[in-house]
């Protein structure tokens, strides 16, 4: 039994103060008798032993404190220890922030003609959106064959008037009716001469359901382009075709483009504006009047005129240059209109332009001269009566001066053959052509192309044989030279100064201005099956 003061002590002892434990001696030292101890495994299995590393990991960075309350000791170590770790925190947070570069990706696959219509042709639309694409494919065996498929009942057309081919001809090829071709062809001439269409023109064609199987479709509609003004319908309306003669919109107002040589007048010309073709006459023109080289300076001014036209369709047609001149210092150093049928220029004071000298027919050398010589190809000696000039074949060839085509055709030795009569009796031959450009009883200019080289007639490879006549007489071509100047006179005279005066007021650029909606113009159809691409070419 405890007394009461030992058992104060005993409850007044501190826990973790117990009293020593007693062990025997037997369990202190092994004295080898009894059985040895068997060693137990520390872990039992791997993840134990993670569990553990885990738990050991976890107190020792709870030791190091990196992330301590920063609300708490303000200056003490264990608060700067936990600036460093926000400092170093951020620091590496910046360093991740993403940039605001563009983001790379691979480049845009380009896509032309060809590429767009290979993707139409993959899709499947369908026929009242505008479905007209997709793959024709081979039947399989799975296919019957109809004893009769029916006709489509319209074919939608695009026929092309070519060179020599009548009208009423080109609708009998597209599948019209002989009656109903002439029909047309009759009512067409009736609103325009048909020998005025271009060859080239394209004529939209739609052609009804046939009534008797065999017999040509009827026409439902007709229209084509007739002039630049002119756009000609012809449809069915109660089983009868009519004419419909749609006008369009045209500003004639002519081109006028001014500006400074500089350093190339062609160069200057065409940034101003000026069509190529414009300024290409424009120097011809002022070159048969100045030297471009040594008279124009490149402080002068062009200024010049071309006959210019806009349909309220959007086509452009820049026709002959109008007015040509040369201004230095405010002051027209050379003034150049063109005038007459012929489209001779005239200066302002009425004197025509000089036309000296006849114009070499080919750039070619001249390889054979006018004279007696021995003949390649007969082998003896005999007038040769004109001048021979090498060239390729095929190479263009000019008319030497302004005449009238007296023959064109073929000729014998002299194989295709033009020969022009020109003022002062004299006339010029060219022989042995490929091809020939005029017909007889033709006005040809200076430098038009009559031909073409070749090697037909007696001759041994392409060349030109060129001839002069006098009085129907030949002679030498190297011995005459022309020489053409035109004066205005009298009434004429005044008509050409008049004409001069209005070209004056036409003001620079006012021809490119923005003309107003046709209200008359027909829409662009939306869907792409009702497009006139989509008609079937007629050869």
């Amino acid at each position: 039994m405890l007394n009461e003061s030992d058992n104060k002590d005993q409850f007044d002892t501190p826990r973790d103060h117990f009293a020593p434990a007693q062990l025997s001696l037997s369990q202190v030292i092994d004295d080898g008798a009894g059985p040895k101890p068997r060693r137990q495994a520390r872990f039992a299995s791997l993840s134990d032993r993670y569990h553990e590393w885990r738990e050991q990991a976890s107190l020792k960075l709870s030791d190091i404190d990196l992330a301590p309350d920063l609300a708490r000791d303000i200056g003490s170590k264990r608060w700067m220890r936990g600036v460093a770790t926000l400092v170093g925190l951020s620091a590496l947070a910046l360093a991740a922030w993403p940039g605001f570069n563009r983001v790379e990706a691979a480049p845009a696959m380009a896509i032309d003609a060809d590429v767009r219509d290979e993707f139409r042709s993959q899709m499947i639309m369908p026929l009242a959106l505008g479905g007209d694409n997709g793959r024709r494919m081979a039947a399989t065996t799975a296919v019957i064959p109809l004893a009769s498929a029916p006709e489509r009942p319209r074919l939608d057309l695009v026929a092309t008037l070519t060179q020599g081919d009548s009208f009423d001809r080109m609708l009998r090829r597209a599948g019209v009716s002989e009656i109903e071709a002439s029909q047309i062809a009759g009512m067409i001439g009736n609103a325009i001469d048909i020998s005025d269409i271009k060859s080239g023109t394209q004529v939209d064609i739609t052609l009804g359901r046939r009534l008797v199987a065999g017999e040509p479709r009827p026409l439902d509609a007709l229209s084509f382009r007739a002039r630049f003004d002119l756009q000609l319908a012809v449809e069915r309306r109660d089983g009868q075709l009519l004419l419909d003669p749609r006008p369009i919109m045209v500003d004639a107002t002519p081109l006028r483009i001014r500006g400074t040589v500089g350093g190339s007048l062609y160069r200057s010309a065409r940034a101003a504006g000026a069509p190529a073709s414009s300024v290409q006459q424009f120097l011809r023109v002022i070159g048969t009047e100045l030297s471009l080289d040594r008279e124009i300076s490149s402080k002068d001014e062009f200024d010049l005129i071309v006959d210019y036209k806009r349909a309220a369709t959007g086509e452009i047609e820049v026709g002959d240059l109008l007015y040509a001149a040369i201004v230095r210092n405010g002051e027209p150093r050379k003034r150049l209109m063109r005038w007459g049928p012929e489209g001779r220029y005239f200066e302002a004071s009425g004197v025509g332009e000089q036309r000296e000298g006849l114009m070499r027919p080919v750039p070619g050398a001249i390889s054979s001269r006018y004279g007696m010589r021995r003949h390649p190809i007969l082998g003896y000696r005999r007038m040769h009566g004109g001048l021979d000039f090498r060239a390729g074949h095929g190479t263009p060839i000019y008319a030497a001066t302004d005449g009238r085509v007296d023959y064109a055709g073929r000729n014998g030795s002299y194989g295709n053959y033009v020969r022009i009569n020109h003022a002062g009796n004299l006339g010029t031959g060219y022989a042995h052509m490929s091809r020939i450009a005029v017909r007889r009883g033709e006005n040809v200019r200076r430098g038009q192309v009559i031909g073409y080289v070749g090697s037909t007639g007696l001759s041994t490879g392409p060349h030109l044989h060129y001839e002069m006549y006098r009085g129907g007489q030949k002679i030498d071509p190297a011995s005459v030279r022309f020489v053409t100047r035109a004066q205005l006179t009298g009434k004429e005279l005044a008509d050409f100064r008049a004409q001069l005066d209005l070209l004056q007021l036409v003001e620079p650029g006012a021809a490119l201005a923005s003309l107003a909606p046709d209200p008359d113009a027909v829409e662009e159809p939306v869907r792409e099956i009702d497009r006139l691409e989509n008609r079937q070419q007629v050869r």
